[in-house]
Formats: C-alpha cells, sequence, structure tokens
C-alpha cells in the first residue's frame, strides 16, 4: 500500500518534470542570435526578376496574407530603403477552468516583418515580437529565458500556459514566413513561363 501510495505522489512530479523539459525543448527551436533577439528570417533569390517586380509581389504578399491594420488611419505598411516594413498582430484564447467558472484569457502578440529587396533577391525577418496580457507585454525574448524556467518553481498550469503561447507563436510566425517566401518564390519564371500565383 505504501509503494502504491509514494507512486501516486511521485506521478504529478514526473508529468510536470516532462512538461517543463517540452518547454524547454520548443524553446530551443526558436531563431534566436547572440544578444537574446528572436528574428526569423529567409534570404532567398528569383531568377530574372527585376527589383520594381519584386517590389510589387512583396506588396501583394502583404495584401494577401495580412488584410488587418489597427486603425484604418494607419497604412498597412511602410516603405523605406528598398523595403517594405509592416506592424501586425494576431491573437489567441485560452479558457482556464476555475473551481466554479471558467475564465477566458485573451492574448494578443505583436509583431514587425521586413521584406528588403532588390534584384534577384530579398530577405524576410519577423522580428520584435511580443505578447500582451491584461496591459502586461512581454518580450519573446523575456518568455524564452530557459534560465528562469530552470530555476522557477512554476505550477504545471503556469508552464502548460507559457507552452501554449510560445508553441501557438512559433507556428504562426513560421508558416507566415515560408508561406509569403512561396508567395514570392510563385514569380519565378522556368522556361519562359511564368508560375501562377497560389490561392
Amino acid at each position: 500500500m505504501k509503494k502504491i501510495l509514494y507512486l501516486i505522489l511521485f506521478i504529478p512530479s514526473i508529468c510536470l518534470a516532462q512538461t517543463k523539459n517540452d518547454l524547454l525543448y520548443l524553446i530551443d527551436k526558436f531563431p534566436v542570435d547572440k544578444g537574446g533577439n528572436v528574428d526569423f528570417c529567409i534570404m532567398d533569390s528569383i531568377n530574372d526578376v527585376s527589383q520594381e517586380t519584386i517590389h510589387t509581389k512583396a506588396i501583394q504578399a502583404i495584401g494577401h496574407f495580412f488584410k488587418d491594420t489597427p486603425s484604418p488611419a494607419v497604412p498597412l505598411f511602410v516603405e523605406k530603403d528598398n523595403a517594405i516594413v509592416y506592424r501586425g498582430r494576431f491573437g489567441r484564447y485560452e479558457r482556464a477552468k476555475k473551481t466554479f467558472s471558467t475564465v477566458l484569457h485573451t492574448y494578443i502578440y505583436r509583431f514587425t516583418l521586413k521584406i528588403k529587396y532588390n534584384d534577384n533577391k530579398y530577405k524576410i525577418d519577423i522580428y520584435d515580437i511580443s505578447e500582451s496580457e491584461n496591459n502586461i507585454t512581454t518580450d519573446l525574448s523575456d518568455l524564452l529565458n530557459k534560465d528562469y524556467y530552470i530555476k522557477a518553481n512554476l505550477s504545471s498550469n503556469s508552464i502548460k500556459t507559457k507552452y501554449n503561447s510560445i508553441y501557438f507563436i512559433y507556428n504562426y510566425l513560421t508558416n507566415k514566413i515560408y508561406s509569403i517566401n512561396q508567395y514570392m518564390k510563385a514569380t519565378e519564371k522556368k522556361s519562359g513561363k511564368e508560375i501562377k500565383q497560389p490561392r
């Protein structure tokens, strides 16, 4: 009987350790530079395409994948030094069960997207990523601080919430940067024929 009780008490700590390990593993997947900054980046080229064409495709890509702005008075993007800069946001909702009720948490994520272009080549960057909840904003670099999770004695619910946020950010931004790159590459000509744009 004592062995069974010991096993029951030990199981939650195993689950928590596994959850924390999953979180640390996920953090390792992020593109972080030596300064701790997160930068999703793709550099690519398109054969026989002018700077003007790449510029047009970059504008089309932002219009296709990001249709929202903070307000009608704010432009969708700005242009500067052969680059188009878009400041975007996306959201996530999470229900937390309480004793007699369910609480809905709203998380807003902000980021900057830059497409820099030249003849035959371009660079896509997504950076300045942050999370906001209840008027508290946290930079993604702080969310990805492994030392904090290793040292802090967080509850399984807290770790799960952090994991969900980081996982959501990773999937959303990875999907966006690769989708934009595919859209840009769709202008590349092969055998004298231009590839049709994806829908």
